[in-house]
């Protein structure tokens, strides 16, 4: 098998080396199983095309406003109301600074504090990296053993969570609920009734985990909460502005069938070079795109590459149902939908495609009612920015390999 991840906007620079390896090794303990991967050497392909578009030509002067005269009124109101927003989160900031993020956040949900781990973790060498995924899956699997699968919320489950108060104490206090719920599990003669997904996340040694860790996630959060706060009041910071410019860049230089773009050229060699990995292991070739990567590979298989097969699609946080609702896409049809036609036809080099939509993420939308063939599946992150928590999300990893699993044949 051979997996290849395509990211989304905003990702000029070089990737996260620790949030890139946290994402692969989800890929590696949930889905690549799960999608009948053979060889734990078999290949996690991400092609950097963020890297390949052009830069601004005036070095983002049309962001500049400062010393502008003002057509009229002095923007009083606006400063006053994004001064309330922010003493609004400085009110809420010992939380942050006095390390109670994790805490705050399980008495609301154990998942949520674990989802904050799992996507802030920095972890210095891969060891670490893999004992904090094993942590956090055994995490997800004992809330959803404890909660039915979530569906009757945590309620009274967790009760033991009134008796600790630092984010610290928390993770010390969770390892210990996590070993003794094993070892009841096993004392009763219950290990056999376990969840599947425990079977698959393993019941890998785990280290408590350091305190440091606790310190960077809590300086991540409240970075993200002030950052997210600040930008209602501003205009476009060059980062803001790169969202919208990878987009237009991507659609203006894709090129054409004999004349690929640059961008279109690297994700078709990735595809390339994945289907090779996955013939000389005899495994099935999977595509994971994320946001702007989704509607990237759409472009890909459907128009520039259609030679390439594809055994597995999923796509994340995409816009692929709605760039085709307003014909973008280089192989869109005017004609359809039609009397004759209703959706768009099935992409014939794809075996399957899961297309998953986070309830709360307003850049994600649905495929199924404009493509034949592509499977909505919505999910729940219950983050403060759903759409980057999809892939660092120990929930969404498990749930999909169930997915997944379940559409594999023996």
């Amino acid at each position: 098998m051979a997996l290849v991840h395509v990211h989304g906007i905003g990702n000029r620079g070089m990737e996260d080396e620790r949030r890139a390896a946290l994402r692969d090794s989800w890929f590696r303990l949930a889905l690549m199983p799960a999608a009948g991967c053979q060889s734990p050497e078999a290949p996690i392909l991400n092609p950097h095309w963020g890297a390949l578009l052009p830069p601004p030509a005036w070095g983002w002067a049309s962001l500049g406003v400062d010393g502008v005269e003002s057509l009229g009124d002095d923007g009083s109101v606006v400063d006053e109301s994004v001064a309330e927003m922010v003493d609004g989160v400085v009110a809420v900031a010992p939380d942050v600074t006095e390390g109670r993020v994790l805490v705050t956040a399980a008495r609301t949900s154990l998942l949520w504090a674990v989802e904050l781990l799992a996507a802030s973790v920095e972890a210095r060498s891969a060891e670490e990296r893999d004992a904090t995924v094993a942590f956090c899956a055994r995490a997800v699997a004992y809330w959803a053993w404890k909660t039915g699968d979530g569906r009757r919320g945590d309620g009274g489950f967790f009760a033991w969570l009134s008796e600790v108060d630092a984010d610290a104490d928390f993770l010390i206090r969770l390892d210990e609920e996590l070993n003794a719920w094993q070892d009841e599990l096993e004392e009763s003669g219950g290990q056999k009734d376990l969840p599947d997904e425990w079977e698959r996340f393993g019941g890998v040694p785990v280290p408590r985990p350091a305190r440091a860790a606790v310190r960077r996630i809590n300086a991540a959060l409240a970075k993200t909460v002030a950052g997210g706060v600040m930008a209602v009041g501003r205009r476009f910071t060059p980062k803001g502005a790169l969202l919208f410019a990878d987009v237009a860049g991507y659609l203006a230089g894709r090129g054409s069938v004999e004349r690929p773009g640059p961008v279109v050229d690297l994700v078709g060699k990735a595809l390339d070079d994945a289907a090779g990995a996955a013939r000389a292991y005899g495994d099935p070739v999977v595509v994971v795109a994320h946001s702007m990567g989704g509607n990237i590979v759409h472009d890909v298989l459907s128009f520039h590459r259609p030679d390439i097969r594809i055994d597995l699609l999923v796509t994340v946080g995409t816009q692929v149902g709605l760039f085709e609702e307003l014909k973008l896409f280089a192989a869109s049809d005017p004609a359809v939908p039609s009397p004759q036609v209703a959706k768009v036809p099935a992409l014939p080099n794809v075996t399957r495609w899961i297309n998953v939509v986070d309830v709360r993420d307003p850049l994600a939308f649905a495929a199924g009612p404009v493509f034949v063939g592509a499977e909505d599946l919505v999910f729940d992150s219950g983050a403060l920015l759903p759409h980057g928590a999809y892939l660092t999300s120990p929930d969404f990893h498990r749930r999909l390999a169930r997915r997944v699993a379940e559409g594999v044949r023996p």
